[in-house]
């Protein structure tokens, strides 16, 4: 019992020297940089045990992935280092989260191994889950901007038809839609307010495709800056060729998503199951 009470009272002793080190030195890092991270109240003692142990640089080789997921789904531009340190810090947060309620339950239960045991392996376990969902969000992302490229593409196509330009096409297709949170239509948005600054049409295009990184609005911005300068029926019809294709990669994401929502009411109607059957089934029981 004692060993267990010593080593959950070091545990803590750490973490709050962890935070006495840190002070406010990354506070302002913090603040500029904090986006929808979690844990963010450890994030100062995290930040410090990481610039200490210069994790970033022993794991270098291993964070290229991180990074990459964290540009896109974050559109970080120049700040993914900061972005993707403070990624760490969360995943870093999350485990010392675990140790420090194991230590603390381990105190208040008498010096109760099992709760240090507990709380090792849930740090082991945590960071692995951020890691994972970092990559489902970027995924569904992608997902989210083909979803709605279909339906912009054809509007496009069809202003552009109508005789209208197809830089104002894209505009006014942008503006239609300025309130929809879909990541297509944010990232439209800055190349809407690149093109009303007087910004290269084909610059502003590509800059585009760079943020969405996403092959299909790659097609899309190709198709445009390659037929754009003809108009007319030419860039019209490259348009609604594209619109085709992507309409039935809309329709398997539709189909993908109802199966994911499927197979997550799996576990729920089993467990109802098992309560319906178990209070039909007990007064049975009693009677044997």
């Amino acid at each position: 019992m004692v060993p267990i009470v010593i080593t959950s009272v070091v545990i803590i002793g750490a973490v709050l020297t962890l935070f006495v080190l840190a002070g406010k030195q990354y506070s302002t890092f913090i603040e500029e940089n904090k986006a929808d991270f979690q844990f963010v109240f450890l994030a100062p003692a995290s930040l410090y045990l990481i610039d200490k142990t210069k994790l970033i640089e022993r794991l270098a080789g291993r964070l290229i992935v991180i990074q990459q997921r964290v540009a896109v789904l974050y559109m970080a531009g120049k700040a993914v280092p900061q972005y993707t340190k403070m990624f760490l810090a969360q995943v870093v947060s999350s485990a010392l989260i675990c140790l420090l309620g194991g230590a603390v339950f381990a105190l208040l239960g008498g010096g109760d191994k099992r709760f240090i045991v507990i709380g090792l392996i849930l740090a082991l376990i945590l960071p692995a889950i951020s890691i994972q969902k970092l990559g489902e969000k970027t995924t569904r992302r992608k997902q989210d901007i083909i979803f709605e490229l279909p339906e912009f593409s054809s509007k496009v196509a069809l202003l552009v038809n109508a005789g209208e330009t197809v830089q104002k096409a894209i505009v006014r297709c942008t503006l239609m839609k300025q309130d929809n949170p879909n990541p297509l239509y944010k990232e439209l948005g800055e190349a809407v307010t690149k093109i009303r600054n007087g910004e290269s049409f084909g610059h502003v295009l590509e800059d585009f495709s760079k943020r969405c990184a996403v092959q299909e609005v790659s097609v899309f911005t190709t198709t445009i800056l390659l037929n754009y300068r003809r108009g007319g029926d030419q860039l019209s019809l490259s348009l609604r060729e594209l619109s085709q294709g992507l309409w039935e990669k809309r329709k398997t994401i539709s189909k993908t998503r109802g199966e994911e929502a499927s197979s997550k009411l799996v576990f729920p109607m089993v467990l109802i199951f098992v309560v319906v059957l178990v209070i039909v089934a007990f007064p049975a029981l009693r009677i044997f």
